[in-house]
């Protein structure tokens, strides 16, 4: 098995998969034990260690989201693989941890990988991270295969309802699409991260976003119902959203469709608002007469509750600025800037401004930085670290500059993992 800190050879060229290919349809266990057997077979023969992975989920159709497909390219070889139909999927796990897994867009997918088998792979490239590092500002998978390749890839599945079985032929062609040019792709891009010599940059990246898959919790947190945007109301806007937050749930589950399919967070976040404000509330036009009904019965309980009974906003454990500090991560952001433009990416990639404002709060911060990022910012991040004491910022208080409830960082600084285009 090859190290996890290096990258297997590009091949000598570039070469996009045939027009047409083949792939297998992996329903039961023992056509799971028949593709893993040949893999090893391959893997003994060949030396060839390289596989791409890819899923499909069912979050826009279900209330519970669940792993539907996953998809293997090996050997010029395809499989789909039904999580559905196969409970046991220890044999693929287990050969799939000797090899060096490439994915595009990996997040989600090893996010849905780590909640359905509790498996984070041991080796992990992911294009995507790879071509934003040697400065493309289309990377999304279907962009990507038609600037390298000039393919088109159809996006007629990509909000299809996975569970469905028997799945209709044009989504596996689909599903076979995501990773029919994933190796061929990642050898375009080794290439030109070996040019650039971004080959220690992209491993760290990718390494970088294992630790934060395997150290996310799939536990749900205890106050859900908080959602992005909850933090500006007052408790009794809370009280409603909450309230709002706990019938859409239900109503949700019993139907099992996807929650926002009942109400969306904007417009529980909007009712709640109103709600602080006196205005009257209307439930939407379209609704069906009983949730219409719900409604003005949830607006109702919550007029009539003990305002003691609301919740209560959160404190964020977060301070201000100096004007002082402010002016130098000003500064800070925009000799990073400077530094990305030279380097042709995206100046987030060299850090975000969240953690470069705790460096200027306090140098233990600099551990945030991957190694490379760290190289890139090195001079300014000296700078800093020369400062007298006396004259370094602080924030207010002293308090952390993490962000509080309404802010998920989420190590977007040691490399911003957007969501994953097509």
């Amino acid at each position: 098995m090859k190290s996890e800190d290096h990258l297997q050879p590009a091949k000598p060229a570039d070469r996009p998969p045939e027009k047409h290919i083949e792939w297998h349809y992996i329903d039961s266990p023992s056509r799971l034990d028949a593709w893993v057997t040949e893999m090893r077979l391959a893997m003994r023969e060949s030396k060839v260690t390289r596989c791409c992975i890819d899923t499909e989920a069912d979050s826009l159709h279900h209330y519970q989201e669940k792993l539907c497909l996953i998809q293997l390219g090996f050997a010029d070889r395809y499989a789909l693989v039904d999580p559905l139909a196969i409970r046991d999927m220890s044999p693929l796990i287990e050969v799939l941890d000797d090899c060096e897994l490439w994915l595009h867009g990996a997040d989600y997918d090893l996010t849905m990988l780590k909640r359905t088998y509790n498996w984070i792979p041991k080796q992990v490239r992911d294009t995507q991270i790879a071509a934003r590092l040697v400065g493309y500002r289309q990377f999304g998978l279907a962009a990507l295969v038609h600037n390298v390749f000039g393919a088109t890839l159809s996006k007629a599945s990509q909000k299809a309802d996975w569970s469905r079985r028997p799945l209709p032929h044009d989504m596996l062609s689909y599903a076979v699409d995501d990773v029919r040019y994933l190796l061929s792709l990642a050898d375009h891009l080794l290439d030109q991260l070996a040019e650039k010599r971004r080959d220690s940059w992209f491993l760290q990246s990718c390494q970088s976003l294992q630790r934060l898959v395997a150290g996310r919790s799939m536990q749900p947190r205890d106050d859900p119902w908080r959602v992005q945007g909850s933090g500006r109301l007052h408790p009794k806007g809370l009280a409603l959203l909450k309230s709002l937050w706990e019938w859409r749930e239900q109503v949700a589950e019993e139907r099992d469709v996807p929650c926002f399919r009942v109400m969306s967070n904007k417009q529980m976040l909007d009712y709640a608002e109103q709600f602080e404000s006196g205005a009257g509330l209307h439930p939407p036009a379209g609704w069906r007469p009983k949730w219409k009904k719900d409604f003005a019965a949830i607006v109702s309980q919550v007029l009539e509750s003990e305002p003691a009974s609301w919740p209560g906003r959160i404190r964020k454990a977060r301070g201000r600025l100096s004007e002082e500090a402010s002016q130098r991560v000003d500064q800070l952001c925009r000799f990073r800037d400077e530094r990305a433009l030279d380097l042709g990416v995206e100046s987030s990639l060299l850090g975000s401004r969240a953690v470069l404002e705790q460096v200027v709060v306090s140098m233990d911060a600099v551990s945030e930085l991957l190694p490379w990022q760290r190289d890139r910012l090195h001079d300014e991040l000296e700078r800093i670290r020369m400062e007298p004491q006396r004259s370094r910022p602080e924030t207010d208080a002293g308090t952390s500059m993490a962000g509080g409830a309404d802010t998920e960082w989420r190590g977007q600084s040691r490399l911003p993992l957007a969501r994953r285009p097509v």
